[in-house]
């Protein structure tokens, strides 16, 4: 029974969301910032560089619509 427990724990544990990749913040500058915030203040890990990546490209990609907007 023990055993079974484990197995079954082990095997919730791997099943857990995935980290979003900069694609995913890039298209969701919100997330990217709310996450960036939660890494500044030390309370995320695991997406803190793909978050940073992601809303640099966000905000670049915004200024460039802004640019091509003025001609």
């Amino acid at each position: 029974m023990n055993r079974c427990a484990l197995l079954l724990l082990i095997s919730l544990v791997a099943c857990g969301a995935p980290d979003r990749t900069v694609e995913d913040f890039v298209a969701n500058p919100d997330a990217a910032a709310k996450v960036v915030a939660e890494c500044d203040a030390g309370q995320a890990e695991g997406e803190c560089e793909a978050a940073r990546r992601g809303l640099a490209e966000a905000r670049r990609q915004s200024r460039m619509r802004t640019y091509e907007r003025t001609f």
